[in-house]
């Protein structure tokens, strides 16, 4: 049996493999190595698998945001080698899951936007320059929380028009020093912030936010795909949330800088699961 499991910083997507079928799905909370340790890892996943199950996995492909391969990985490797004892454990970070289920072996710029965002060169199957996402307080541009982020700050500061100001007011009732203590002194502020983009999405048709969304894909674009060496001569590919709902703004963007955007996937499990059902233990 093979187990995948693509993470991000908010939910992780488990597909357990048996003779070429998938025999079972399901779902934890992200496990992100810089928020979690290997004991809390074990204790998500304990109960999830049965005796037979943990005897008889023979490989596990985590795809993990924030976890880096031989910095890090150990957090989520130890963690896996606990519960399947026998098996092969391969932790990699999200960045080579969205490349492999975006482009196979295969040529592109794979791009990440959901709670996180990043991005990657990948060249014939192998990952070969990576712009630094920075992470939700120094990077992270376009993603869900780097809107969150945004939208908080053109709340506080008065920038949203009255209409907006006023809805937001009736979907949240932000209080200051509550926004801030989340942001600043809870868990998973990352999390926090990416929240609030139901109400950028609800209110989608309205022109402010247009170019609210408008401008901070484009400083994804700009800061992240256009950095990449004759960025211009591979498909681009984009997955998460964020490009999939907003996918019609993503797009304008990419046609306005002469680019386009060759596939936009929510979630990489499917894709994933067929790239590792062709590919041997």
């Amino acid at each position: 049996m093979k187990l995948i499991a693509d993470s991000g910083s908010t939910k992780t997507d488990w597909v357990l493999l048996s003779d070429n079928k998938v025999i079972r799905e399901f779902k934890t909370e992200g496990m992100n190595p810089f928020f979690h340790t290997s004991e809390s890892i074990y204790s998500i996943l304990e109960n999830e698998f049965s005796i037979f199950e943990k005897e008889k996995v023979e490989a596990v492909y985590f795809y993990g945001a924030g976890c880096i391969k031989n910095i890090n990985s150990a957090v989520i490797e130890t963690a896996l080698n606990k519960l399947f004892k026998a098996a092969k454990i391969d932790a990699n970070d999200d960045m080579l899951g969205a490349t492999r289920a975006l482009f196979g072996n295969d040529s592109g710029i794979a791009c990440i936007l959901g709670t996180g965002a990043n991005s990657c060169l990948y060249v014939n199957g192998s990952i070969l320059d990576k712009v630094p996402t920075l992470g939700y307080i120094l990077g992270d541009e376009g993603s869900g929380a780097y809107l969150g982020r945004k939208l908080i700050n053109h709340y506080f500061k008065r920038k949203l028009p009255t209409d907006l100001a006023q809805a937001f007011e009736k979907q949240y009732n932000p209080i200051q020093v509550s926004v801030q203590n989340a942001v600043y002194k809870e868990k998973n502020p990352n999390r926090y912030l990416a929240s609030f983009c139901p109400f950028l999405f609800q209110n989608i048709e309205n022109e402010y936010i247009i170019k609210f969304l408008y401008d901070s894909f484009l400083d994804f674009f700009e800061s992240n795909i256009m950095k990449y060496k004759n960025f211009e001569e591979y498909k681009i590919g984009f997955i998460g949330s964020i490009a999939f709902y907003f996918k019609a703004i993503l797009n304008e963007v990419a046609n306005n800088k002469g680019l386009t955007i060759n596939s936009i996937l929510e979630k990489p499990i499917e894709a994933l699961i067929n790239y590792h059902l062709k590919t041997a233990l």
